[in-house]
Formats: structure tokens, sequence, C-alpha cells
């Protein structure tokens, strides 16, 4: 059997990880034998489990930091082909394997068109045959790295049909998850770190108060303790600190999605299409975010989605676009009607969103010559 290794970053959840899944499920049913490597959080393997299901051949899944002892591994392992994300590892021990002769076809996953993300792989540039890009910035690869090969493949992986949620099924998961039944809910579901800044999110949500709106706001997923505190000492000074739920890691973010009326991304940068606002467009709740990473260009303003101004991906969004962004939906929110439209083409537009592409048969087109 060929031997394919996969060099990622973790095994925790996050939409880098819910790639190396669906890469690593593409090859189901090939005899190919596959690894996988990772070099962050030894004992958070949240998805080790899935990839094994999703592929009987894994075999491998070890836990190998840095560069030494990634190139006695590969050394000895003698792979097929290498699939890479962030491994540093991995990355440091290639220009030695070759030059030892040992060259090692590369395949190399990108999330985002940023030159820092690049700059990542410029001791490796030479030693990659194929760039798989996540959305089209091959302009930046070929300015930033090299005139190998960039393959498009968006993470729209088919899912099972979501049906959208009524208001009763709103009202149920409010009450599982202890929130007031009534009355507009906007907020956010998913890792809460930094770059996500859910202050920005509070923000928006004291300017949709400010028009007479009066939401309440959810926090739904892992907190990065530094984040989480940040977000603390904003909501000690809110008028919305006691209408704020902010609900930590769950088991299932099904009822944090369900209950929302208006899903809000405050992002600094991104990379294509967060899976997060699939989950909420395909329950048919709206999504407010910022046109950074691919996001501008999948989501289109106003049907089901709404962009909100973002100029600069290094910086936070700035207050005066929440401010813009509040007075434009506040009237939306509370016309019943015209918010029951926004939620079917939410739910339309993400279902229609991973239908029919399939990103697994691109994968496999992708290292075709290396099985």
């Amino acid at each position: 059997m060929k031997h394919i290794v996969f060099a990622h970053r973790k095994l925790s959840f996050g939409g880098g990880e819910r790639v190396l899944l669906e890469q690593v499920a593409a090859l189901r049913g090939l005899p190919v034998r596959v690894s996988v490597l990772f070099r962050k959080e030894p004992g958070r393997r949240d998805i080790e489990a899935e990839l094994r299901t999703r592929n009987p051949n894994v075999g491998d899944v070890r836990h190998i930091p840095g560069a030494f002892g990634a190139f006695a591994w590969l050394l000895r392992a003698r792979p097929d082909a290498l699939v890479v994300c962030n491994h540093k590892g991995v990355q440091r021990a290639l220009p030695w394997l070759a030059r030892l002769g040992r060259r090692i076809p590369t395949a190399v996953t990108l999330h985002e068109h940023y030159e820092r993300h690049l700059r990542k792989y410029r001791g490796i540039r030479e030693l990659v045959d194929r760039w798989i890009c996540t959305y089209d910035f091959t302009a930046a690869v070929r300015e930033h790295l090299s005139p190998a090969p960039c393959a498009i493949i968006h993470p729209l992986y088919p899912r099972p049909e979501a049906q959208p949620m009524d208001a009763e099924t709103r009202r149920a998961a409010r009450a599982r998850l202890g929130l007031p039944p009534d009355g507009p809910l906007v907020g956010y579901v998913g890792q809460i770190d930094g770059r996500k800044d859910p202050v920005a999110v509070l923000r928006f949500a004291e300017a949709l108060a400010r028009t007479g709106s009066a939401p309440a706001l959810l926090f739904a997923g892992r907190e990065e303790h530094k984040t989480a505190a940040a977000l603390q000492a904003a909501l000690e000074g809110s008028p919305l600190r006691e209408r704020t739920r902010r609900l930590g890691a769950l088991p299932d973010l099904g009822d944090a999605f369900a209950a929302l009326d208006l899903y809000v991304m405050t992002s600094r940068n991104e990379g294509f299409f967060p899976l997060a606002l699939i989950e909420a467009l395909e329950r048919g709740v709206p999504v407010l975010a910022p046109p950074v990473g691919g996001i501008g260009s999948i989501l289109r303003d106003g049907d089901g989605g709404f962009l909100l101004r973002k100029t600069d991906d290094r910086k936070p969004v700035e207050d005066s676009a929440l401010r813009e962004a509040a007075a434009r939906l506040a009237p939306l929110l509370a016309d019943p009607a015209a918010w029951d439209a926004q939620r079917a083409r939410a739910h339309a537009f993400g279902t229609a969103l991973t239908r029919d592409y399939d990103a697994a048969a691109k994968f496999r087109e992708v290292i075709a010559p290396w099985l």
C-alpha cells in the first residue's frame, strides 16, 4: 500500500482540523495507509476517533513537535507523499532529508492569503510540489512562495440537509440553555480567541441596544483565557451585562446556533469561509460578518447575510462600522416578516453552498500522481 502522511498543527477542534478530517476521509476505500503527525496540544486528540472512523486505514497518529523527531520518523517511515499544514517540525526536517537525497513529494494546505501566514512556508517553498489553497489567492502564493501548481479546493464538504429553525424550535432551544424565550438574541458560537475579537460582538450588541432593540447576547464555545478575561472586563461596564450569557465549551453547539436570531462574527482575519457561518446559515440564522479571507467573495450582502465594513485585516472592526451595521439591521430585526424572509434566504444559501461541491474528489486529483 502507498503511505500518505498528514502533518498538522493540532488535533483539537477547529476549522483547519475539519479540513484535515475531510482530506483523510477522501482517501477512504483506496489502498492507501495514512499516518497523522501533529505538534501542539498532545493531550487534546479531539478528532482522532473521527479520523479513524472516517478512514479505517489510519494507522499512526503521533505527537511529534520538533524537527529532530520529525526527521527521524520520516527517514524511517519513507512515505510516498506528505500533506503539510503548519507543522514546523516537519517543515524544518524536509530540507535535511532533501540533502540526504530523501525528497518526499509534498503538498501544502494554505488557509489564508496573508503574507504572515505564507511566510511560514518560505523555508520549504522549493520542496513543495503542490499548493492547496482554500480559496483563490494564487497571486499571493506566486509573489511570496513559488510557481508550483495551485489547486483551489474550497472546504465545502457534504453535510446532512439541515432544517431551518421555526419559532417553536428556537424557544425550545432557548429554554434548554436558560435564555429569554422572546426578544432578539444575537451572538457568536465557536472558538473564542483574540482573532475572533468577541469584545467587538459585544460592542455591536450595545450599538443595537441604543437603537431601542434591547437584545440579549450569547457567547458559546471554548474560551481562550486571555480573551475571556478581556471580554469579562468589557462586560463589567456594559449595559448588556445582565442580558449576556456565556455558555463556554459545550459537547453540542446545535442549541446555541438554533437559539439565535442573528449570528455575529467580528474576526480580524479568517480563511475561506468559516464552518460556523455555514452552520448558522443552514439553520436559517442570518449572519453578520466582515469581508475578510474568502467571506467577501461568498457571502451575498442582504441575502440572508450581511457584510460588516472592514478595510484592514490586521486591525479590529471599527466602532463606526459596528454602529452602521446596527442601524441597518435594527429595523429588519424589528419586522418579523422581513426577518423571516432573511431566515429563509439564509437557509437556502447555506444549504446550497455544500450541496453540489465535491471537495474530496478535488483533493484526490491533487495527490493522484503519488498514489
